[in-house]
């Protein structure tokens, strides 16, 4: 892992709204339920592979 770290920011939360939970979204349920139990173990082999800065992640290599 590498970091090269410039700078970092906190929020101290006085600008955020509050809301009030209504309810779950449907779109992920969905989302994994169109995709299959193949077809979501194809996606994470294919998604994380790689760090979001192009590092192997080693997640799946062969034991």
């Amino acid at each position: 892992m590498r970091l090269d770290i410039d700078l970092v920011q906190t929020s101290c939360g006085y600008g955020v709204p509050l809301f009030d939970y209504q309810a779950e979204r449907p779109s992920l349920p969905r989302w994994a339920e169109t995709k299959g139990a193949d077809g979501l173990a194809a996606y994470r082999r294919e998604k994380n592979a790689l760090s979001l800065d192009g590092l192997p992640t080693g997640m799946f290599d062969e034991v």
